[in-house]
């Protein structure tokens, strides 16, 4: 199991991009009620080991930033869930 499901948040993003095609970074740090600082540095985290994609786009007074799970975290993230459940 990858070191980087050792983290609760990072199990969360993951968790909440897998049944979704992407989801805002407004939306996943309302979500997980953390500060910006942390959820950054897990999406960065999670983005190096291509477990996600992230994309900014211009909008109207602001920059949006979109959250993507790529096909190796949908697979990981699977795989992961998959050994959580065969514990029980």
């Amino acid at each position: 199991m990858s070191k980087l499901f050792n983290s609760e948040i990072r199990v969360k993003i993951l968790a909440a991009l897998y049944g979704t095609e992407y989801c805002e970074y407004t939306y996943l740090l309302e979500k997980l009620r953390t500060t910006e600082g942390n959820l950054w540095i897990h999406l960065k985290k999670l983005e190096k080991e291509n477990y996600v994609e992230i994309k900014k786009y211009p909008s109207k007074k602001r920059v949006k930033t979109i959250v993507i799970i790529t096909e190796t975290g949908r697979t990981e993230f699977k795989k992961y869930i998959t050994e959580i459940l065969n514990l029980i």
